[in-house]
């Protein structure tokens, strides 16, 4: 009966689907419509209103497209609409994806016509082919683009991929705008351990028809747009054996365990292919394409792993010898320097701290950290070179300072922008991780050249000492204008660059690239410890590299 009273309410289209369960009560409503870009009613898209505190309320469009957030308490609001197979879209956003415009709301207030319009995520059709023209079945195809990962640019998968179908033809959909790169791979199912495969597979191919990333042609897609006929061939190319023997920390073969073969960029479009490792220590891979990789050996049951670069050329690779460790090991402990404010130190329990690497297929980015009552911590991870990152989330409001990275401190020097170098089966003790609060509020605006308010941009505040320019290192700051115009960083004590910039890709700040481009367009700021500072900017467009 439940259900039927439920049917009849959605097919009356009175009253509009709504959240009832908003946890800070208030006597304010929103009321708008969710239309595609005809005008034509959307019915069940999520409509989701936010105050720059987190999420204040969400609900449900009507089969009319109609939406009704009540029980809203005074604040100023955005609010967004999202629905599968569409874009994410805000009330007032001058472009796809931006941050929308404000809307302030007193208690008892009503605002209507709160009306937004979706579009379609953008599509890519085609076919995959072998060299005599006939369907290649269950191909995988990925639209890719540049990003920024652990601080350097790599091609990356953009969006969902979509599998060939009998006839060949693959569709991607629900992409946001912007450039692809379209990469076509054949799987390989050979199960773990097996030896016996064709010497001959199809390589993985980039559009319109070349194995290198920086040879391929990208396919620029706009809202709602169709690109048909971005039709691929995949080409025969001899394959290789990669065999040899993984030994233990003792010098013997290393008996049991697995070894994963990783491409060394993701740009590559090959998955990982593993084999187990016998009794004697051998191993053999079948089926690789010529290309970079990553050699991984693990053995579970001893706690030891080990990590080579093999590179494969058209002929087999014979007599690989992999030596596994068990895994080195940081300790240390945690130091707070004095509070800055009333508020005392964290539990030691609280903080994240971890040993970052640069990122590789292969092997695990972030080793945290096991850390006791008393600050004492120890990481367990394999050798490599390192840095420590520790820090607590700024859930605060802004009512405390977030407790952060002040000093790595070993054997008389700071390393927290240098790094560690960890050896093989070493044990680095006495490292002292000091954190602090003690850090300075920079606030502004950003304003266009002709004055007016921009809060559709990121502001990024960085070291003028490129030696400092690290995977998140402790001297940046990025953020973007909250719902009052106005940015705010909390800083440590330093001589910045400040710089205000639109589109710009997600991570770029952490590219030394970039940030030699981006301090051409910059303010020089110093941070100092005599309270908060305020810093205006002008906006200014990204650099294209």
């Amino acid at each position: 009966m439940l259900l039927a009273v439920a049917c009849s309410a959605i097919a009356s289209g009175q009253p509009p689907l709504r959240d009832t369960s908003v946890k800070s009560p208030g006597t304010a409503r929103i009321r708008g419509r969710v239309t595609d870009a005809s005008g034509r009613p959307l019915g069940y898209a999520e409509i989701r209103a936010g105050n720059g505190g987190g999420e204040a309320a969400t609900g449900l469009t009507d089969r009319e497209g109609r939406f009704d957030l009540a029980d809203l308490p005074a604040g100023t609001y955005t609010v967004s609409a999202v629905k599968p197979t569409y874009l994410r879209a805000a009330w007032g956003e001058e472009r796809s994806g931006g941050p929308g415009r404000r809307i302030p709301l007193a208690d008892g207030q009503t605002v209507t016509n709160i009306d937004i319009r979706l579009s379609r995520g953008g599509v890519i059709t085609g076919k995959v082919v072998d060299e005599f023209g006939d369907p290649i079945v269950d191909a995988r195809v990925v639209p890719m683009r540049y990003a920024f990962v652990q601080g350097t640019r790599r091609l990356m998968p953009g969006g969902p991929g979509a599998a060939t179908n009998d006839i060949g033809e693959y569709r991607i959909y629900g992409l946001a705008p912007g450039q692809y790169y379209v990469s076509a791979t054949l799987r390989a199912f050979t199960a773990i351990g097996s030896t016996t495969m064709d010497h001959v597979t199809h390589a993985p191919m980039f559009y319109p028809g070349t194995g290198n990333a920086a040879e391929a042609q990208r396919v620029t897609i706009a809202p709602g747009q169709t690109i048909a006929a971005i039709n691929l061939t995949l080409t025969p190319v001899p394959t290789s054996r990669i065999s040899g023997t993984v030994f233990g920390t003792d010098g013997g073969p290393a008996g049991g365990g697995g070894v994963m073969l990783s491409p060394k960029s993701p740009s590559a479009g090959i998955d990982p292919r593993q084999a187990s490792i016998g009794a004697d220590g051998g191993f053999t891979i079948s089926g690789v394409t010529p290309g970079d990789y990553m050699l991984r050996g693990t053995n579970p049951a001893k706690h030891e792993s080990g990590l080579i670069e093999v590179i494969v050329a058209g002929g087999d690779v014979t007599g690989v010898q992999l030596v596994t460790a068990k895994p080195s090991t940081v300790r240390g402990r945690i130091a707070f320097a004095p509070s800055s404010t009333s508020i005392d130190s964290p539990k030691p329990t609280t903080i994240a701290l971890g040993a970052l690497r640069e990122w590789m297929l292969g092997q695990p980015v972030r080793d945290a950290a096991r850390i006791k009552d008393d600050g004492t911590f120890e990481i367990s991870l394999a050798s490599g070179h390192v840095q420590l990152r520790a820090g607590t989330p700024d859930n605060s409001g802004g009512e405390s300072p977030p407790w952060r990275l002040s000093r790595v401190l070993y054997d008389g020097a700071d390393l927290g922008d240098s790094g560690l170098d960890v050896a093989p089966n070493a044990t680095i003790e006495n490292v002292v991780v000091e954190l602090t609060n003690a850090t300075v509020e920079l606030t502004g605006r950003v304003t266009d050249s002709d004055g007016r308010n921009v809060r559709d941009c990121f502001v990024i505040v960085f070291a003028q000492d490129a030696d400092r320019w690290t995977v998140e290192t402790r001297y940046l700051g990025v953020t973007q204008p909250r719902n009052d115009d106005r940015y705010r960083l909390q800083l440590l004590p330093g001589d910045y660059y400040a710089v205000a910039m639109t589109e710009v890709p997600a991570g770029a700040w952490t590219d030394r690239d970039f940030l030699l481009l981006a301090r051409e367009h910059a303010t020089r700021v110093s941070i100092t410890g005599d309270g908060a500072q305020s810093l205006d900017l002008v906006a200014s467009a990204a650099p294209v590299f």
